[in-house]
């Protein structure tokens, strides 16, 4: 039986690392197809989540930027690869996260620097 349980448990971690994975594979390839739009979308100004202190970690900006994208796709752009980014971020990040950002980027400059650190 605990070499059952050891399996078990290795077997969830190499699933959960490879699920992982592929989550960021999908996100770059969604932020690939986004910023090479040239739709007013990416015009929109949204909170600069990414000016946050060095100790936040990737959870919390997942989480910042999570909470942007759901902002800008159920009000302003009802866009297909916003939505599956937003689902996709959501999935690595914390569930609650603070947004005291008062610094403002364009859509397409925040999903540029969401795609350098995806990278």
């Amino acid at each position: 039986i605990p070499t059952l349980v050891c399996l078990l448990a290795l077997t969830s971690t190499f699933v959960h690392g490879h699920n992982f994975n592929i989550t960021i594979k999908e996100i770059i390839k969604m932020l690939n197809i986004l910023t090479a739009r040239n739709d007013l979308c990416m015009e929109l100004t949204v909170k600069d989540v990414f000016t946050a202190p060095k100790n936040t970690s990737d959870k919390e900006i997942f989480c910042r930027a999570a909470t942007v994208l759901r902002q800008i796709y159920t009000h302003n752009c009802s866009n297909r690869y916003l939505r599956g980014l937003y689902r996709n971020l959501s999935s690595m990040a914390n569930k609650t996260c603070s947004m005291n950002e008062v610094k403002k980027s364009t859509l397409k400059d925040f999903l540029e620097r969401l795609k350098v650190i995806m990278q």
